[in-house]
């Protein structure tokens, strides 16, 4: 340890690059889980409008042409100021799972798919059984966090396990919070009884209110709205204030399938949890003393 601390004090070189290196991977590793945050929200269109903005900004300076400058010049100080607002809900999202400790499931996508996973086929099953009884449903799949002033009424927090009891106990005509939304956020069931926002479109006339909040929540966030009809069991999809109606649970399946479960290249690194890592090193280190009296 003294020689440690010698080697440290003798070489201030050697501290400082150190020091350096430890600066730039930790910087590195809070730009990688905020990618991994917006990845698959629209918020990552704005950040590669903000990309070209600025490289317009640069390149604009070095060919000389001083009135684009100026203008992308005041453009951009715009938008830095309005960044905070921009991506609330993403610095919402982030702060809530660095809380919950979550934060680290960014660095795993292959536990991140197994949620997904289970939780298709959990909500799959659940909607399945919905429709069969005729039993009004509507569930809404978010993409970037929706901004709770959209609501109406934001419902009863819920921070459960999806899985297909609860959603069925949630929508069971006699429990107090089947009248209104379901929203899923990041697997999990967020929120009951939520009340949506509705949509100025005129539906069909066999269509009543659910599916009117599913095309009024699409329309105005990038979510996804199943919605099972009350009246005929039927099963509905909204996106992007749209509706594909009538799906049977394999067309839902389908659809849901090819929307979240996205063929996934194998990542350039493996990173294992921490658990496997403590567990590995003292398992390694148990196993010496077996080998040396064998």
């Amino acid at each position: 340890m003294n020689s440690l601390q010698q080697l440290f004090s003798g070489n201030n070189d050697l501290r400082t690059w150190l020091i350096t290196i430890l600066d730039w991977s930790l910087v590195l590793l809070l730009l990688y889980l905020a990618y991994q945050l917006i990845r698959q929200t629209r918020t990552v269109w704005l950040i590669r409008g903000f990309l070209i903005l600025l490289g317009t900004f640069f390149l604009s300076n070095l060919l000389g042409l001083t009135t684009l400058n100026f203008v992308l010049d005041k453009i951009l100080i715009g938008v830095a100021v309005t960044i905070p607002v921009i991506f609330q809900p993403e610095l919402r999202r982030f702060l809530e799972q660095l809380g919950r400790g979550d934060i680290f499931t960014f660095l795993r996508p292959d536990q991140v798919l197994d949620q997904a996973d289970t939780a298709l086929e959990q909500l799959i099953e659940a909607v399945q059984e919905l429709s069969e009884e005729r039993t009004g449903a509507l569930i809404v799949l978010e993409g970037a966090p929706i901004d709770e002033r959209l609501l109406q009424d934001p419902g009863e927090p819920m921070e459960a396990i999806l899985s297909k009891s609860l959603l069925l106990t949630l929508f069971y005509p006699k429990t107090r919070l089947h009248d209104g939304a379901v929203i899923v956020r990041d697997w999990r069931i967020w929120t009951a009884s939520a009340i949506l926002p509705m949509s100025g479109q005129i539906p069909a006339r066999q269509l009543g209110t659910r599916h009117r909040a599913a095309m009024g929540i699409s329309e105005q966030t990038d979510a996804l709205c199943v919605v099972v009809s009350e009246e005929t069991g039927s099963i509905s999809l909204a996106e992007r204030g749209k509706l594909q109606r009538p799906l049977s649970v394999e067309q839902l399946s389908e659809l849901l399938n090819r929307r979240y479960r996205p063929i996934v290249s194998q990542p350039a690194f493996n990173l294992p949890a921490f658990g496997n890592w403590t567990r590995r090193l003292f398992s390694s280190a148990s196993s010496q003393p077996e080998n040396g009296s064998d």
